[in-house]
């Protein structure tokens, strides 16, 4: 078996967040979060990060950091959003490039689910399987790809429904049996796009999806908001510290992280993410990400995300 994990996106409603990380490579906890999928994966399972030109070099920083043997990149030639193969035409040229003949394991590089112990999306070589979880609503429901599952088995998949018909929905995480890649392949060419498009042409074959529920929370970070919430719920301590961070005469309260080589004086910093090499002084700052190697003085800032080398003093 072989680990695909997708970060080819251009985040742009985290702009202008993105215009410097791809959101596998924000940090939470003190972590990228493609650090925290990249622990679930057993070393001895080979692993590929499918990516873009744009970051590829960012990752490639990230995997000598982690340490990480047995994973590589495949890079597709594209710039921006208009330029990308999809997330199955990604699946598809890296299986065809890399001439892949093993089950291959998918994980989306922007979602993040604790729980989940990877052994439970093992599959044998002639069936499918998908890690689920229930949303509250269906509505919510519609944002997702919808399953309708017995005893275990898929029955229906519909992505982005207008009326779904249940709340169970995928989570982007999910497993191919390497008797499977040839639909993979054929599916790709029709519906580039949308990753679980493999599963409606494997239920009109009959192939086997199993469904695997996960409990726990469930972090899909594709937003301010949603990258936010995960920042509160992920975040194990109070306030934490990067390498060499300086920080004198300051109030903190919710959960505050400030990255390597942050100085931060006498501010007030309420839910805030300050990236490495930033400067605070005399600020107030509640739900707030400062990118790094900002330098802020004397601000007021609420639920704003700061671009990058942003230099602003009152």
């Amino acid at each position: 078996m072989k680990a695909f994990v997708l970060a080819g996106g251009f985040a742009t409603r985290l702009w202008p967040l993105s215009e410097r990380h791809a959101k596998p490579l924000l940090l939470l906890n003190g972590q990228t979060i493609l650090a925290q999928i990249l622990e679930k994966i057993p070393p001895e399972i080979e692993t590929v990060i499918l990516t873009n030109s744009k970051f590829e070099s960012d990752f490639q920083k990230e995997l000598s950091r982690i340490g990480r043997s047995r994973a590589t990149i495949f890079c597709e030639d594209a710039h921006s959003e208009g330029q990308k193969l999809g997330a199955l035409g990604a699946i598809s040229a890296a299986a065809k490039e890399l001439e892949i003949d093993e089950s291959l394991l998918i994980l989306a590089g922007d979602n993040l689910l604790p729980q989940l112990r990877i052994e439970q999306l093992f599959c044998s070589e002639d069936e499918a399987r998908i890690a689920v979880r229930s949303v509250d609503s269906l509505d919510e429901a519609r944002k997702f790809g919808v399953v309708e599952q017995e005893e275990g088995r898929v029955t229906a998949f519909v992505e982005k429904p207008e009326k779904p018909a249940s709340t169970l929905v995928s989570t982007g995480f999910l497993s191919l049996g390497k008797q499977l890649l040839q639909s993979l392949h054929s599916v790709a060419k029709k519906s580039p796009d949308a990753l679980g498009g493999i599963f409606p042409e494997l239920l009109r074959s009959d192939v086997p999806v199993s469904v695997t529920e996960v409990e726990g929370e469930w972090f899909d970070v594709g937003s301010f908001d949603t990258y936010l919430a995960a920042h509160q719920k992920l975040q194990l301590l109070p306030l934490l510290l990067g390498q060499n961070v300086r920080q004198y005469n300051n109030r903190f309260s919710g959960k505050v992280f400030l990255g390597e080589g942050a100085v931060v004086k006498n501010c007030t910093l309420h839910e805030v993410i300050v990236y490495p090499g930033t400067r605070l002084e005399n600020c107030v700052i509640s739900r707030s990400v400062i990118d790094q190697d900002c330098r802020l003085a004397g601000l007021d800032l609420n639920q704003k995300l700061i671009r990058a080398g942003t230099k602003l003093s009152a």
